[in-house]
């Protein structure tokens, strides 16, 4: 009997000590970067268009950089700003979808997330 009650104060003991870890624990969010990307097609004549890309801003990124896989030849931008336009950008053969990547870096220049984006260019 003894044993159990020890053993009962021991885990209320700790549970207490991890409650306060618990509730401040939960509903903390955290959002990735590059989470939310929007394109826009400005302009596409001649199989090339011109695309607008916006994101949502996050303070621990210093620099993003926006590159076109799609594109001849390939062809890299890099912004602290949350939006870029990128021009040249070409489909893939025999379709209309563009393939575009976005990298974001943190303040010390480690690569945080990367993002594949996929941009019908006939928008």
């Amino acid at each position: 009997m003894l044993k159990d009650k020890m053993i009962s104060k021991l885990f209320d003991d700790k549970t207490c000590f991890l409650d306060p870890l618990f509730v401040f624990g939960i509903g903390i969010a955290y959002a990735e970067p590059l989470e939310n990307v929007q394109t826009s097609v400005l302009d596409y004549t001649n199989n090339t268009a011109t695309v607008k890309l916006t994101w949502d801003a996050d303070e621990n990124i210093s620099y993003y950089q926006i590159g076109c896989v799609s594109c001849f030849p390939n062809s890299v931008e890099s912004t602290s700003e949350n939006s870029i336009i990128i021009s040249n950008v070409t489909p893939f053969p025999n379709g209309s979808t563009g393939m575009l990547y976005a990298l974001a870096y943190d303040l010390e220049n480690n690569l945080i997330t990367a993002k594949q984006i996929f941009v019908n260019l006939n928008q």
